[in-house]
């Protein structure tokens, strides 16, 4: 029950992908940790005042573990043993081993993500349900069916390339609709006017998120609301194509095009590559390959009807729970905002890419220090501790975004820019003998429309 059929090299190649993104994700984050170490900054890694459960007891002590998360000898070896993880992930093999892959995988994650959750994506929390999804297919289906449901790697195996009936598909296939349909849904609520009037395209068309050769570009109003509303089908109509297996093929493909489309015109990177892994399950298999159970029971006995009916119920309760989740959970967040844990376990199915329909894409800020000797733009200055990443576009337009609404507490990412790049421009005016004072501190907030 609760299986998804897949053929074998789909599987395979779906594992691939997510393993790759895992890899990237933790490349990232790598990088943000040489550049906070390389260069300490409030932006980087900075536990202070940091929200993780709420509570004025429990957060101090969590912080001291994610301070102990992010130091040098724990990321390190989260970075050592990912390549590791993946193996033992494609390898697919002990249903028990691939528990604790899993669970390692979602917790590295979590840890490297702990201190610095302002360079996260909408698509490394894909990402990790997509890991956690695997750890729960591990926890809940018996040991005597993994191997026939939950293949690994296998020359044999690829060459007959069988249909199997994956838990573990099920639940991707649930994940990837639960992203699709509450993308849309979350367009309709957070960006009704610019999707629906038709020029949610025009505004993203100057968005950080696109590449530089068509940033800027003049989209035309009409392929603009065609667009729009061709965007909202592939969200609102076409996953529902995921559970009849004679329209799969065409949801693979409209919403396969729609990822190569992202990824040549906009700087997603893990997006494409979780989302295209994910529809590799969703393209049918051919319907003349099905596998076989080589081992229908191993058990015997009068206890094997009772195991089976305990291992059913703790299948039937864990899938539904993820799945009630996956749905019930994106209509909350609709209304109200995320826990504090729900950040911090990286569980937040909160799936808002470009909601607002771009009403704020090409904005953005100037940093101004009023010197004895005029104004100088010490913009750049205030960036240079960034790792120079796709990922600091999120904390460029989080500070915007401060800005705008004048969310400049002493909490927030604007009072560390802000602190920051005071304390290396005096320290660099008086390495050069200069007056290092700063009369007054400013930011220029303009759109480039």
């Amino acid at each position: 029950m609760f299986r998804y059929r897949v053929s074998y090299r789909n599987y395979t190649l779906c594992k691939g992908g997510i393993g790759l993104a895992y890899l990237w994700y933790v490349s990232d984050f790598l990088r943000i940790h040489l550049a906070a170490w390389a260069h300490p900054s409030r932006l980087l890694l900075n536990p202070a005042g940091m929200t993780f459960v709420g509570s004025s007891y429990f957060d101090p002590i969590l912080r001291e573990y994610a301070e102990l998360l992010n130091g040098k000898a724990a990321v390190w070896t989260f970075v050592a043993i990912s390549p590791v993880a993946v193996g033992l992930y494609l390898w697919g093999r002990r249903r028990w081993l691939q528990l604790g892959v899993g669970a390692w995988m979602s917790f590295s994650m979590i840890g490297l993500c702990s201190l610095s959750g302002d360079f996260a994506s909408s698509a490394d929390l894909w990402l990790h349900y997509d890991i956690l999804a695997y750890t729960l297919a591990a926890l809940t289906v018996r040991g005597n069916e993994w191997s026939d449901y939950e293949p690994g790697v296998s020359r044999a195996a690829w060459r007959k390339n069988a249909t199997v009936g994956s838990l573990y598909a099920a639940l991707l296939v649930c994940v990837q609709f639960a992203v699709y349909v509450f993308a849309g849904v979350n367009k309709l609520v957070f960006g009704w006017a610019p999707w629906t009037s038709g020029t949610a395209l025009q505004n993203l068309a100057f968005d950080s998120s696109v590449h530089d050769f068509v940033r800027g570009t003049h989209v035309p109003y009409a392929v603009s609301l065609v667009l729009c509303y061709v965007t909202l089908f592939q969200r609102l109509v076409v996953p529902f194509g995921f559970f009849w297996s004679k329209s799969r093929l065409w949801s693979a493909l409209i919403l396969g095009v729609m990822h190569v489309i992202y990824a040549v015109l906009m700087s997603v990177n893990l997006f494409p590559v979780v989302g295209l892994s994910s529809l590799l399950l969703v393209w049918p298999p051919r319907a003349t390959s099905v596998s076989t159970p080589k081992h229908p029971s191993r058990s015997t006995g009068l206890r094997t009807p009772l195991r089976r009916d305990a291992r059913t119920r703790l299948q039937i309760l864990a899938v539904g729970l993820f799945v009630s989740w996956l749905l019930l959970e994106p209509i909350r967040l609709t209304a109200s905002g995320a826990m504090p844990w729900e950040n911090k376990l990286m569980v937040v199915p909160a799936w808002r890419m470009f909601a607002d329909g771009g009403v704020a894409a090409g904005g953005a800020w100037r940093l101004l220090f009023l010197t004895r000797h005029g104004k100088v733009d010490v913009t750049e200055m205030s960036l240079e501790s960034l790792p120079h990443l796709w990922r600091d576009r999120f904390l460029v337009d989080m500070i915007f975004h401060e800005l705008a609404t004048n969310d400049v507490g002493p909490n927030s990412l604007t009072r560390s820019l802000l602190l920051t790049t005071e304390e290396t421009y005096r320290l660099r005016e008086r390495q050069r003998g200069a007056d290092p004072m700063v009369l007054r501190p400013s930011f220029d907030l303009y759109f480039k429309k």
